[in-house]
């Protein structure tokens, strides 16, 4: 007897380095799958799917869509990195791919510290 061929699906899940409060959430064909972190095996049959990941928070963020095709062989796993900030949406891929939205998040974080520091200059400057 020989050993079946999987035909599932395998998505691997990336999360930010600073962590995420929720896990997220695929639809795969327009049926709603809970995901883990990292390496998720979903069974399926033989076909196409489309796949569709986000994360759930007060709206939907980090949408991300990719169709597979698994009717001829084993499907490849599916890649998706949350992106930084909610407002950004997810990447996703056949390859591992990074987070996105890596440039904003930075600005976001720095921004009110150089405002502050200018605000504080500006002070000094004026009021003397």
């Amino acid at each position: 007897m020989t050993n079946p061929v999987w035909t599932g699906l395998t998505i691997n899940t990336k999360a930010i380095p600073l962590g995420v409060w929720v896990s997220p959430r695929a639809e795969i064909n327009g049926y709603p799958v809970q995901l883990a972190w990292g390496v998720n095996h979903i069974p399926a049959h033989p076909g196409v799917h489309r796949i569709h990941i986000y994360m759930p928070w007060l709206w939907r963020y980090g949408k991300a869509d990719i169709t597979i095709d698994n009717t001829a062989a084993p499907a490849p796993p599916v890649y998706y990195a949350v992106p930084y900030i909610a407002f950004s949406r997810g990447a996703i891929g056949l390859q591992p791919v990074k987070n996105p939205a890596l440039v904003p998040f930075i600005l976001f974080l720095i921004l009110p510290v150089v405002l502050t520091v200018l605000c504080c200059v500006g002070l000094q400057v004026l009021g003397s």
